[in-house]
């Protein structure tokens, strides 16, 4: 509960007065803060977490409900990148299976991180028609190709970049 309450003040007062010193007077309440602003962006290794079992279908409950695996922790890694597994592995949880008053003693698997990064929150199925995904930027464009072509055509053209099309300013024709 203190965590939330700390960040609820940490926004009022970033937003609201933008000197946050004034709001956590002591140099411990300044340092807790620091790591939590640290721990937002942070894509490190995975983490151990409780995570909720799947029931399997056909059956009304698992027990237990969750367990602890590995898992990728932390925010976003920048403004357009979120952190993932990037690699990962299974692993066998036992558990007992009930439908009605039977119960069933089996395993389920469990997906676990072993190796978190970050990744485009965005993807190239994202693009328009003629745009390309550049993954450094993690966002759509023009082909720097095409608007170069069309930079060296003969005639009256334009390039028109909502498009990414090279239009005609005589009949509005987009060349090929």
């Amino acid at each position: 509960m203190r965590t939330i309450s700390v960040v609820v003040l940490f926004a009022f007062c970033t937003f609201a007065t933008a000197e946050w010193n004034k709001c956590f007077r002591t140099r411990g309440e300044r340092q807790y803060l620091q790591q939590l602003k640290n721990l937002e962006m942070a894509c490190g290794g995975p983490t151990e977490q409780l995570v909720r079992l799947t029931v399997p279908e056909g059956y009304d409950e698992v027990v237990p409900a969750v367990t602890r695996a590995s898992r990728c922790s932390g925010f976003l890694c920048s403004e357009k990148k979120r952190c993932v597994a990037i690699a990962n592995t299974t692993k066998d949880v036992k558990v007992e299976l009930k439908s009605g008053d039977n119960t069933t003693c089996d395993s389920i698997q469990v997906e676990e991180h072993t190796e978190c990064g970050c990744q485009c929150i965005i993807g190239k199925e994202h693009c328009k028609e003629h745009e390309e995904f550049d993954e450094e930027k993690c966002e759509c464009g023009c082909p720097e190709s095409a608007k170069n072509n069309c930079a060296t055509r003969t005639g009256e053209w334009t390039w028109h970049a909502p498009t990414c099309r090279c239009v005609s300013l005589v009949d509005g024709s987009s060349a090929k």
